[in-house]
This record gives C-alpha cells, structure tokens and sequence, in this order.
C-alpha cells in the first residue's frame, strides 16, 4: 500500500463526509471514490457495499479531529440515554481511536471525553455502576482499556473526586497501556502463560508507553507516569524499576489492572472470570503481601459493594 494513504475502517465511513477517499485498482493504483463533501449512501454505507476505502495520510490528523468530535457527540447522546450497551460501544470506539490515533489530536479530545462521562455518571450513579460490572468476553487491548475506564470512573464518583482530577485519572485510564501497540498482538491478546523471554519483552510497554505520551507533549506528566509504574509495586517486586515510591495515580490504576482480568476475562492461572468477591479476595493476598495500600484497596472495594 502507497505510505501517502492509510486505511479507513468500514464502521466509520459515514463520518468522513468531508475528506476524499479513495480505493486501489488491481495494480496497486490510488483511485478517488468519493469527493470531498460528497457522503455514500445509506444503504450501502449499511450493506458495507463499498472496497477498502482510504484517506490521505496528510488529512490524518484534521479527519481525527473529526472522528473524535463526532463520536464525543454520540458518547454524550448515549451516556444521557441511558443504554449501557450503546454506550460501552461509543467508548470502544473512541478508546481505539485514541490507542490508534494521532496523539496530538487525543491530547485535546480525550478531556472533553472525560468531562462528557464524569457529568453523565454524577447524574446517574447506576449507570455508572452498571457499566463497570457489563463484562465482555473479548480479552483484546481495547476492550481491557474500557473496562479500566469504567472502573476508573466509578472509583471517581464514588468517592467524588473532582472534575479535574477525574479528568486526569480518566486520560490516565485510557493511556496507561498505550505502549502495548508497539508489542506483537500475541504478547497481549492472550491467556495463555507468557514464556519468561516473551514476559520480558511484554514488560517493555511500560517505558515504550512512557516515552510515547512524552514525545507528544500534549499529556501533563502525572499521565505519563502512570503508564511507566502502573506495574510497579510497594514492595519492590514490580516492574520496570522495582520502585516503592510509587505515585497514588500510578497506584490506583495499578490497582484496578489487577482487578479486571480476574473480574472480567480471567488469566492464565484463573482461566474463567471471578465473581466480585472471589476477584477480591484474590487481590486482597497481594495487599497482605505488601504490594497495594490497604487504604487505596479498601477504598476500591467500597466502590464496588
């Protein structure tokens, strides 16, 4: 494929109305599909009639802006509707956006992502609630991102964090696994038992998160954080460092990691997803054994009871 284009995937094409796209004849040519300005019709927006459509690498960055705007629109329409489903798909969608996407352009949007779902949660605590526990049987990064941003948000409310830090905590959320784009699918797209020279490799998405949300500019540094020591622990075992000073931020979402694949998609060692209680209790062994706060783990079970 020509490095001037990059794919346009199928569930979006309605939202490119005002960028070109354009297809590949059999020998490899970009061809123009649509006009810029011109939208495809329902129906075959709806059959998917259409080829593998792309857009120019050079409107990457204003056809993203787009793209979050209009689904931060959606998110907002869902998350007053009150559909748990629509909106666990809203979120989906915009957290692979944001995983996948420039992070110049995140960097603007994703707060206004926040902001929509910390006023739609305040107003509707059980939806909160609801959307935290709507579990999915995919164990991909995306779907991991969700549920740590909605057990995020749920930690936020509860305890009625402000909208600022919220803010922050919820961008943390999304970010905090950014560098595992950068791994091989298979290094975090599974359960099975990683071999000690692939579990080495996986620990690499830390730092390569880090550096990423660094080299953008566009995420205070707290953020950044979070992704580097989200796996470090208070007892030194952790990783990348074998830190003990660890950040409360790096230390919550830590936390929640922890707890959601044993919650939501279980793990090599607990091959179906726990009840509450049991994933609880579970983690409550890694509290006494010194790596969580008991405060920060008490404060989180109270979230969820």
């Amino acid at each position: 494929m020509d490095e001037d284009f990059i794919p346009v995937k199928k569930s979006q094409i309605s939202l490119f109305k005002n960028f070109p796209l354009f297809y590949f004849s059999k020998e490899n040519e970009p061809l123009l599909y649509k006009k810029e300005g011109e939208l495809l019709k329902e129906a075959r927006i709806k059959d998917k009639q259409f080829p593998d459509l792309f857009i120019r690498t050079s409107d990457r960055e204003n056809a993203s802006h787009a793209l979050y705007k209009t689904m931060n629109a959606h998110l907002e329409e869902t998350v007053f509707s009150h559909g748990l489903v629509p909106i666990r798909q809203a979120l989906h969608a915009l957290v692979q956006e944001a995983l996948e996407g420039p992070l110049n352009v995140s960097g603007k949007m994703l707060p206004e992502t926040i902001d929509i779902l910390f006023q739609g949660y305040s107003q509707n605590k059980i939806l909160v609630e609801s959307l935290a526990k709507l579990s999915s049987t995919s164990d991909k990064l995306v779907e991991h991102t969700v549920n740590i941003l909605s057990l995020t948000m749920q930690f936020c409310t509860f305890h009625h964090f402000t909208q600022a830090k919220a803010k922050v905590l919820g961008v943390s959320a999304i970010l905090h696994d950014i560098g595992c784009i950068q791994l091989p699918p298979e290094l975090h797209n599974t359960k099975t038992q990683l071999s000690d020279t692939q579990f080495k490799e996986f620990q690499t998405h830390t730092t390569k998160g880090y550096h990423t949300i660094i080299a953008s500019g566009c995420f205070t540094p707290e953020i950044a954080t979070v992704a580097l020591a989200h796996h470090e622990r208070r007892d030194g075992s952790g990783y990348p460092n074998g830190r003990t000073d660890i950040p409360e931020d790096a230390q919550l979402i830590g936390l929640i990691n922890s707890y959601e694949p044993l919650a939501y998609r279980g793990t090599s060692r607990h091959e179906d997803p726990q009840k509450p209680f049991d994933s609880l209790q579970i983690l409550k062994n890694e509290v006494i054994e010194g790596k969580f706060s008991r405060q920060l783990f008490v404060n989180f079970c109270s979230c969820l009871i």
